[in-house]
């Protein structure tokens, strides 16, 4: 009986007790000293990533180092497009990154990208083919007006990769088909278009011969 009442007073003694742990204090905050201390290097670094790419509430979207490079490099005069908060919020559920898209747009296997940048007051959607190769081709996949708010101009688009052999219905011939390389899906609010690669430029997928 000695030993339980013993331990029943250790137990309220450890409980009245405050700590200083950054993931269960009791009675008060852990200071940000002990926080940084229990909170490793690459997570901290992940944090301030975060919070670098955000511009007034909107997380944005960042582009693989090399794909950023290798833009400065090709087209130094455009600029990665920024998009809407209406664009953002339409499709934000369905599209991994609505910036651009890494694929095998060619057939080649070598990987490709898509991206949309912004160029004077146009959205022109670029595709980077046989990307990490000395042959790496640049190519335009389609241009779309820019739209303009508060003296900047933003995309309405978000881009989607439309996998090989996927079952796409061809509405001029009314039939479905399979695709044969990856395709560039760009949504434009409840509208999508999908681009292929034929006879070396892209062209809207309705209209191939």
């Amino acid at each position: 009986m000695k030993l339980y009442l013993f331990a029943i007073t250790c137990l309220l003694i450890l409980a009245s007790c405050g700590s200083d742990s950054a993931d269960g204090n009791y009675n008060r905050a852990a200071d940000d000293e002990l926080i940084d201390e229990q909170i490793d290097s690459d997570t901290k670094a992940s944090i301030d990533s975060v919070a670098r790419a955000t511009d007034e509430g909107a997380i944005l979207h960042p582009l693989p180092d090399t794909l950023t490079t290798l833009l400065q490099q090709r087209q130094p005069q455009a600029e990665v497009a920024v998009l809407t908060d209406q664009t953002m919020s339409n499709r934000r559920l369905q599209v991994d990154n609505p910036l651009y898209l890494r694929g095998n747009l060619n057939g080649n296997r070598n990987p490709d990208y898509a991206v949309q940048v912004l160029q004077n007051d146009s959205i022109h959607i670029l595709a980077f083919l046989d990307y990490g190769t000395p042959q790496v081709r640049e190519m335009k996949v389609a241009s779309y007006p820019s739209q303009q708010l508060n003296d900047r101009r933003y995309s309405t688009l978000q881009l989607k990769l439309a996998p090989q052999d996927s079952l796409v219905r061809n509405p001029r011939q009314q039939q479905f088909t399979n695709l044969k390389t990856d395709g560039v899906s760009v949504l434009d609010g409840n509208r999508t278009t999908l681009y292929l690669l034929q006879n070396n430029r892209f062209i809207p997928f309705d209209a191939q011969q």
